[in-house]
């Protein structure tokens, strides 16, 4: 069923506001009215996952390794899911619908909802889904993003580092920082000063003609474009997930970096020094090429 959308609102006006309508816990409801529990301990604990999805051509793109990602980081947070997969993945297409989004993203959330802490028992927990703004414009893919280290590290060694937790703060304190130095984005190292990840993406870089990105035992999110990547990169040239220091990225001949929203964006810069030429390289061009768009060249799932 679809709900008729608020009066008087154009395309642009829904693209401005996201959100003219999001579900919560079981309703759609204007993202005005929007209300969880003030007991969810999702709120009150960070105790939660997340999911965002891009939105291209209409519909939710690799929406299947976004919910596999999902039902796999659950047990890692006590979460037991009442919903079956498709149930998720019908709930995402209205969210689309509704709101009339052909290109953007959806954030799928979920939360512990209410109950005690420490320990299980209490309510089922929440669910929310609300579109996001989608990725940036073409121009940011010519230009390629910069990066600064920041002073945030990754504790490779926590069970948070490998789920898309709520728990996201030391990310937003990376990428705050990040913006203060003029960068797109932060690096984290992990507790070893090893290269984990970008605060809200996976790093990749070209060295000796191998692709190279942290393996998920440094602190890596395993991320579903990262997946990707790595699949189409395989029949492009060596790829190996391993252990690397910024001396490793500084000797890099090109470098990017990736999201499921993102997609694969060129890194040409850290903390100021180029990467390779400072421009779009070779493998990144052929990877945009081959993934772009994700809804025509990938397979769904």
């Amino acid at each position: 069923m679809t709900a008729p959308r608020p009066d008087g609102v154009s395309r642009e006006g829904r693209d401005a506001r996201l959100a003219a309508w999001v579900y919560v816990n079981g309703a759609w409801v204007a993202a005005q009215e929007a209300r969880v529990p003030a007991t969810d301990r999702g709120l009150l604990y960070g105790w939660g996952l997340f999911e965002t999805v891009r939105v291209a051509g209409g519909r939710p793109v690799l929406l299947k390794r976004h919910l596999d990602r999902l039902f796999r980081s659950a047990p890692v947070l006590g979460l037991e899911l009442p919903w079956e997969r498709a149930e998720l993945a019908a709930l995402a297409a209205e969210a689309v619908a509704r709101n009339g989004l052909a290109e953007g993203a959806l954030r799928l959330t979920v939360t512990a909802g209410p109950g005690p802490v420490p320990g299980p028992g209490g309510g089922p927990p929440g669910l929310l889904l609300a579109p996001r703004p989608g990725r940036p414009p073409e121009a940011a893919y010519a230009r390629g993003w910069r990066a600064a280290v920041a002073s945030v590290r990754r504790n490779h060694l926590s069970p948070l580092a490998r789920v898309k937790s709520l728990n996201y703060l030391d990310n937003l304190l990376a990428r705050r920082e990040a913006a203060a130095r003029g960068a797109d984005e932060a690096l984290l190292l992990n507790a070893e000063g090893e290269v984990a990840e970008g605060a809200t993406t996976n790093v990749f870089f070209v060295r000796r003609g191998r692709l190279c990105t942290p393996a998920p035992e440094c602190g890596a999110l395993p991320g579903v474009m990262r997946e990707r990547v790595l699949e189409v990169a395989a029949g492009l040239l060596p790829v190996e997930e391993g252990r690397y220091r910024l001396a490793d990225l500084a000797g890099a001949e090109e470098a990017f970096l990736t999201n499921a929203v993102l997609g694969v964006m060129p890194l040409v810069a850290v903390d100021g020094r180029p990467v390779g030429s400072g421009r779009l390289g070779p493998v990144v061009r052929e990877l945009r090429r081959v993934l772009e768009p994700v809804t025509g060249s990938a397979p769904p799932g």
